[in-house]
């Protein structure tokens, strides 16, 4: 297998307290040849002397988003605009690589012609609302209405013009997806799993996120209407096909449907906040 330079971007701002996971997961990946290129908002938490300590590269960019909206396409795509890899993968500050990730991205790049590579993710927390999610991120493996590629060829990123900046909430993962099949583009899967630290999750936090990406998922069924309404529909064949796996964690179950009805409700809220403000 050719070892070419893979570069992992990171848009962080005050995300230490997840970082240093993150970063540690980069660093220890089975596949070696990895620039970390960290895209900070100005941090005062102590980002930047952590970076600098566990070798990763810090660029500081602040795109000036009104406040509440996404700024992560922003910094995404100013990252893999000063990486030097041939291979791009751009991560959360929240999100820890299991060891063989990377290296089975590049395989499936470099020995299968894959031009975008799909990592499913796991997740992990404290609560009763991280193991409904759990149980939730499960269900989506295997799911294209909502996993996405981020891990990509640099000259395909290129062509496709990176991440549409209006969206956010996933929208911009989404609309990658989409515009990956307008082209033509392989894009495959791989088994090792990267896992989202939801830390101590709390049903009030998963709302007003939920309402942020509700406010943004307006502008990508705008965009991409069949798309748009296949990937927010709150009835999933996901959930059907795996009901095995409800049965077995009945507890998480019930607290899984009482979280999506407070999510959807969440969000259903933010695109009508959208929709009245002329932001669709």
């Amino acid at each position: 297998m050719s070892t070419p330079l893979v570069s992992v971007v990171i848009p962080t701002k005050n995300s230490i307290r997840f970082l240093k996971a993150c970063l540690a997961s980069v660093k220890e990946q089975s596949y070696k040849n990895v620039e970390t290129i960290v895209v900070d908002g100005q941090s005062t938490d102590g980002t930047i002397e952590l970076c600098n300590k566990m070798g990763a590269k810090v660029l500081q960019y602040d795109p000036k988003v009104k406040k509440g909206f996404f700024d992560a396409p922003f910094r995404r795509n100013y990252g893999v605009e000063n990486a030097g890899g041939e291979l791009v993968y751009y991560v959360d500050a929240d999100m820890e690589l299991t060891k063989n990730v990377i290296r089975d991205a590049v395989e499936l790049c470099t020995e299968s012609g894959s031009d975008a590579v799909i990592i499913p993710e796991d997740s992990f927390g404290i609560g009763v609302w991280a193991q409904a999610k759990n149980l939730e991120r499960r269900c989506y493996w295997g799911d294209d209405s909502v996993e996405a590629p981020r891990f990509l060829k640099r000259s395909v990123w290129v062509q496709l013009g990176g991440l549409d900046t209006s969206l956010g909430g996933g929208g911009d993962d989404w609309d990658l997806y989409q515009k990956l099949r307008d082209h033509g583009y392989t894009v495959s899967r791989i088994k090792s799993l990267v896992m989202h630290n939801e830390g101590h999750l709390s049903l009030r936090k998963l709302m007003r996120k939920r309402f942020m990406y509700g406010r943004d998922s307006a502008r990508y069924i705008s965009k991409r209407p069949a798309a748009g309404v296949k990937s927010y529909f709150p009835i999933r064949m996901a959930y059907l096909r795996n009901w095995k796996l409800f049965a077995r964690r009945p507890v998480d179950a019930a607290a899984f449907m009482v979280m999506r009805l407070a999510e959807y409700s969440a969000g259903f809220v933010g695109i009508l906040y959208s929709v009245l403000k002329g932001n669709a």
